[in-house]
């Protein structure tokens, strides 16, 4: 590969002033970059290729040289063969600044986009700018990548959009990594290269026994509004029986059996139809079987939560005071059941009938990720 030769030259244009220009050759041929810089004739050296006799001279000579040195990095840091035409391409579409943001912000309207693809783009750029107000091309890093996720996570965001915006960022992520070479981290997204991976880590958001007893003490206070004493209440009784905030709304009296002096909930999953039967008194020490004593009499009220980003919005409320540093959600309770049940080393199969799971591969996800449940296992041997 023969290395591009740079080499200064002027145009005259109107009002008898000269253009500076960058000549790129390479194997004969050549192009011109404009520079932006103009000036009159008399201040341009010709033999040394600089400008003289001007008040911004020494401000103006930066420039040029500043454009020379983006070229020469362009070509120096592309992976791959360097040509004059990538080379325009790239100096084109990069410019001088290094900031991702202005990059993404001029990508974004050179990439012929429809307007509503433009305003979705804009929209995830704000809440970059709100996750961090600046960010060189140099700082696009797995920690910074792993942090914006995060940050969207923890903003109460459903699993597909955050996949829907982390898709967008990995775009101008790759356009970045064409236009500034290695100056970009080279493995920043590759952490995030299966969005099933993620799927199961996002879903496995669950709470402790240290956060449940955290969360009950605080609803035993008796300082919370009826409102906010029933939401937290609801989240609970869901975090015992591990149900779906869907399951959860179709419950009524009629789901509740005694059997022996001992009172099941049964139920018909409302997402994958399947049975359900649980032993209330046996679960936790029989905490959800005291909250349905506590609104027996009101069970068409403690069973009514409208839609689930309402509920979760109430919920966020009601806990403000509970000194939980949390992201706290409907399908959080779900998780917290099953997590839960393999702390305390209870089969899969039998977290598989609490849960619903139609497939036992679903609920294996919980036992991936919990390796002390594992070696305690193990060690049981």
């Amino acid at each position: 590969m023969e290395k591009i030769q740079f080499s200064l030259l002027t145009h005259a244009v109107k009002g008898g002033m000269l253009a500076v220009f960058v000549k790129c050759s390479q194997y004969g041929s050549f192009i011109e970059l404009d520079t932006n810089v103009r000036i009159f004739k008399e201040e341009w050296n010709e033999q040394n290729g600089l400008i003289k006799s001007n008040p911004n001279a020494i401000q103006l000579n930066m420039l040029i040289r500043k454009t020379l040195y983006t070229l020469e990095e362009i070509e120096l840091t592309y992976d791959g063969e360097m040509t004059l035409t990538k080379l325009h391409d790239i100096y084109a579409k990069r410019g001088a600044s290094a900031d991702w943001y202005a990059m993404w912000e001029k990508a974004m309207y050179e990439r012929n986009l429809k307007p509503g693809t433009i305003e979705i783009h804009s929209t995830v750029l704000r809440t970059l700018k709100k996750y961090r107000d600046t960010c060189p091309v140099t700082s696009l890093s797995e920690d910074f990548f792993r942090g914006f996720m995060q940050y969207l996570i923890s903003s109460g965001l459903k699993y597909s959009t955050v996949c829907k915006e982390m898709h967008v960022v990995k775009a101008y992520y790759n356009i970045a990594r064409k236009l500034y070479g290695n100056k970009v981290p080279a493995d920043g997204l590759a952490f995030y290269h299966d969005p099933k991976d993620f799927k199961n880590n996002y879903k496995m958001k669950a709470l402790s026994d240290d956060d449940i007893r955290t969360i009950e003490n605080y609803a035993a206070t008796g300082l919370l509004k009826k409102t906010h004493e029933l939401t937290v209440d609801q989240f609970l009784f869901m975090s015992y029986v591990g149900t779906r905030i869907s399951d959860f709304a179709s419950l009524s009296a009629e789901n509740f059996k005694e059997d022996n002096g001992r009172l099941w909930l049964e139920y018909t999953s409302v997402k994958t139809c399947t049975p359900v039967r649980l032993p209330l008194w046996a679960l936790f020490d029989g905490r959800a079987e005291q909250l349905y004593s506590k609104y027996r009499n009101r069970l068409s009220e403690f069973f009514t939560v409208g839609d689930n980003s309402k509920f979760n919005a109430r919920l966020r409320t009601a806990l403000k005071g509970c000194n939980l540093n949390k992201h706290v959600t409907a399908h959080v309770a779900r998780h917290t059941c099953a997590s839960r049940l393999i702390n305390r080393d209870i089969p899969i199969t039998t977290i598989q009938q609490v849960i619903g799971h139609r497939q036992i591969s679903m609920t294996m996800i919980y036992a991936r990720i919990n390796d002390n449940a594992f070696i305690r296992q193990l060690q049981k041997l």
